[in-house]
C-alpha cells in the first residue's frame, strides 16, 4: 500500500524541534518587546498662535552652506492633529557633511553623540505668518531608544493642526554661536482629515529596497558622483507629479507601505537613498510603513541585499520609522476617515523575530483589534472598511506566494481566518515583485511588489491552477507602479452641510472625468482598443451615464482602487463595497488549510 504523503504544513514538528522553537521566540520577543516607544510627552509644549494670525510676513532666508532636503513626516499616536517631524541631516555619503558642524559625533558609541546646535520647525499659515517655533530634539536624547544610534537625526512634534487646512513649514540649523547654517526650503502640507465623514486618498507601495542598484555600498561612495536608486527615484517623482490629477485635486491623506522599505536596514546609506528619492511625497504627508525581510537584515556580505547577517533585528526600522504603536514589536493600526488600518509584521521566525502563529502575542493582538473596530462600526459609526498592510505574498502565483511551509503560506493559513471572520476589506502586500488581485471569500489579496527592484516573472500556467479566483495579474515592468485608493465618507456621521459638501465635490469631480480621456481614472479591458471605450468617447450621452452608473454612483459607498504604471496607465481598478457583518461565530479554525 502507498503511503500517504502529508503536505509539509499539516506535519506536526517533533516535541525537541517545539522546544527549540519556544526558546527561540522567547529570546527574540524579549529584544523586540523593550524597544522604547516614543510618545507625545517626549516632546516640550509650546504656544501656538490662531490659524488667522496676522504677524507681519518673514523675511526670506540668506543664502545657505546647507540646504537640508531630507523630511519625513509620521505619526505616534492615533491623533491626526498631530505629526512628528523628523529631519535627516546628510552623513557625509550622499552630500557634504553638515552634521559635523551641528553633532559632535562618537564614532565608536554613535548613541553618545551630542548636539552643539539646533533645529527649529517653523510653522506657518498659508498666508506664510508663522504660527508657531517649535524645536526639534536630537536623536540623542531619546535615551534607550534605537532612534539614539542615529546621530543625523532630529525629531518634533507638531500639535494643534486643523483639518483640511494648508499650513507652510520650514526647518532652520543654527550652530552653537547661533549663525544659521542649514535650512529646508519651504515645504506645504493639507491637515489631514481626522473623522470618518469625510472622503480620502492614499497611496500605495511596497518592496522601495532604497539604497538597491545606487552607487554606493555601506560606508563608501562609488565613483565621484553618488546616484540614487533609479527606479525608486523615478516611481516617487511620478507620484509627486501625478498626486492632484489622480485625487481629483484633493491630495493624499497618507503614504503606505508594505514592507522592504530599504535592501538591508542595517545601512544607514541605504535609508538616505529612500528619504533622498520619497522627500517630495514624505515631506508633505504623513508615512506608515510595513516592516518586511530586508528591513530586519543586520549586517550581511558586501551590498548586504541577500545575506543580511544571522542577528535579525528590528532595531534598525525602528531608527528611521515611528509608529503609533502602544507596544513594543513593529505591527500596529490606525484610522484614516473612513478606514481601519492594521499594519503586520508577518514574517515569522523564518525571516524574522515575530511570531504569527495562531497563539503568539501579534495574532492574539490582531483578533483583539478587528473584534474592536468591527464594534465600533456596529455601535459608534466608526470606520466602514478594513485595509491591512503585510509583506508575505499570501495569494500569488509568483515565487513566493507558491510555495509550501514558507513565511508566506504560514501568514495565509494563520490570518485568512481573521481576515473571513471579521470581513476584512482588502490585504495589500508585497514580497513578489509582480502585480496580481485576487479575491478569496470577502476579502481582496492585492500584491503590489514592484517599486524600487527588478521583477521576478512566474509561469502563465499556474494561473489556470489556483484554487482562487484571480481577477488580475501583470508581470514585468508593467506592473512597476503604485495604488491610489479613494475611501467615501461615512454617511452615519455626515452632518447636513458635510453630505451637501460632497455633492458638490462629486458634481465637479464628474465634470472634470467628462471632460479628459476615461482611461486616466478607469481601466478598460484593451485600454483605448476596447469597443466599449470607443463607443464612450464618440456618444456624450452614454459616457456621462457610464460615468455616473460606474463612477460617481459607487464612490458613494465603496472604495476605489486604482493601480497606476509608470506610463501614466490605470492597469487595474476595482470598486470594493462595504461587507454586511454576519452573525459573530466565535470559533475560529486556525491554522487554516494553505490556498495554492
Amino acid at each position: 500500500m502507498k503511503e500517504k504523503i502529508i503536505p509539509p504544513e499539516q506535519r506536526i514538528p517533533s516535541r525537541t524541534y517545539r522546544v527549540k522553537i519556544k526558546e527561540t521566540v522567547g529570546k527574540r520577543l524579549v529584544a523586540e518587546e523593550n524597544i522604547y516607544i516614543l510618545e507625545p510627552d517626549d516632546f516640550e509644549k509650546v504656544e501656538y498662535k490662531p490659524y488667522d494670525t496676522t504677524k507681519e510676513k518673514e523675511e526670506d532666508l540668506p543664502k545657505l552652506k546647507y540646504v537640508l532636503d531630507k523630511v519625513y513626516l509620521q505619526r505616534i499616536d492615533n491623533d491626526p492633529s498631530k505629526m512628528l517631524v523628523t529631519l535627516y541631516m546628510d552623513y557625509g555619503y550622499l552630500r557634504p557633511n553638515c552634521v559635523k558642524e551641528l553633532v559632535i559625533i562618537d564614532k565608536k558609541k554613535r548613541f553618545l553623540s551630542q548636539p552643539q546646535g539646533k533645529c527649529i520647525f517653523r510653522l506657518f499659515n498659508a498666508d506664510l505668518y508663522e504660527i508657531a517655533e517649535i524645536p526639534l530634539k536630537h536623536s540623542s536624547e531619546f535615551r534607550f531608544h534605537p532612534v539614539s544610534a542615529a546621530p543625523q537625526l532630529f525629531l518634533g512634534l507638531v500639535e494643534n493642526l486643523e483639518e483640511r487646512k494648508e499650513y507652510y513649514y520650514r526647518i532652520e540649523c543654527y550652530n552653537y554661536e547661533g549663525r544659521l547654517i542649514a535650512a529646508t526650503k519651504v515645504h506645504k502640507i493639507i491637515a489631514s482629515v481626522q473623522s470618518p465623514s469625510k472622503q480620502i486618498f492614499y497611496v500605495s507601495t511596497s518592496d522601495l529596497h532604497g539604497g538597491h542598484a545606487a552607487k554606493f555600498k555601506r560606508g563608501k561612495a562609488r565613483g565621484s558622483k553618488v546616484k540614487n536608486n533609479p527606479d525608486l527615484l523615478r516611481l516617487m517623482e511620478d507620484i509627486n507629479l501625478k498626486e492632484f490629477e489622480y485625487t481629483f485635486d484633493w491630495g493624499y491623506q497618507a503614504f503606505t507601505t508594505s514592507g522592504d522599505n530599504v535592501d538591508n536596514g542595517s545601512y544607514h546609506e541605504y535609508w538616505a537613498d529612500l528619504f533622498s528619492c520619497a522627500s517630495k511625497n514624505f515631506s508633505n504627508m504623513p508615512v506608515f510603513p510595513t516592516i518586511g525581510n530586508h528591513d530586519y537584515y543586520n549586517g550581511g556580505i558586501g551590498r548586504g541585499s541577500m545575506l543580511g547577517g544571522k542577528n535579525r533585528t528590528q532595531k534598525h526600522f525602528h531608527m528611521f520609522m515611528q509608529t503609533p504603536r502602544k507596544k513594543g514589536g513593529a505591527f500596529y493600526s490606525h484610522e484614516e476617515g473612513n478606514v481601519h488600518m492594521i499594519h503586520l509584521d508577518s514574517m515569522s521566525l523564518k525571516w524574522g523575530n515575530e511570531s504569527i502563529a495562531c497563539d503568539s502575542r501579534q495574532w492574539e493582538w490582531l483578533n483583539q483589534d478587528l473584534k474592536e473596530w468591527r464594534r465600533k462600526k456596529e455601535e459608534e459609526n466608526g470606520p466602514e472598511f478594513c485595509i491591512v498592510f503585510l509583506h508575505s505574498a499570501i495569494f500569488t502565483i509568483g515565487f513566493f506566494g507558491r510555495s509550501r511551509n514558507n513565511s508566506d503560506a504560514i501568514a495565509q493559513t494563520r490570518l485568512t481566518p481573521l481576515f473571513d471572520k471579521y470581513n476584512v476589506t482588502a490585504a495589500i502586500f508585497g514580497h513578489d515583485h509582480m502585480y496580481q488581485r485576487s479575491r478569496w471569500n470577502n476579502t481582496s489579496y492585492i500584491c503590489i511588489g514592484l517599486s524600487g527592484k527588478v521583477p521576478i516573472n512566474y509561469f502563465d500556467k499556474l494561473r489556470e491552477k489556483t484554487e482562487y479566483k484571480i481577477n488580475k495579474d501583470i508581470e514585468g515592468n508593467n506592473a512597476r507602479g503604485y495604488g491610489v485608493t479613494y475611501v467615501p465618507p461615512n454617511d452615519k456621521t455626515m452632518s447636513f452641510e458635510e453630505k451637501n459638501d460632497f455633492s458638490i465635490w462629486l458634481r465637479d469631480l464628474k465634470e472634470a472625468i467628462l471632460s479628459s480621456d476615461l482611461t486616466k481614472f478607469y481601466a478598460f479591458e484593451g485600454g483605448k482598443e476596447s469597443e466599449e471605450y470607443m463607443i464612450l468617447m464618440t456618444d456624450n450621452i452614454k459616457k456621462n451615464a457610464f460615468i455616473d452608473r460606474e463612477i460617481i454612483e459607487k464612490m458613494k459607498n465603496c472604495i476605489w482602487w486604482r493601480y497606476y504604471n509608470l506610463k501614466g496607465e490605470v492597469i487595474d481598478q476595482v470598486f470594493l463595497p462595504k461587507i454586511d457583518v454576519s452573525e459573530e461565530d466565535e470559533s475560529i479554525k486556525c491554522p487554516a488549510f494553505h490556498i495554492r
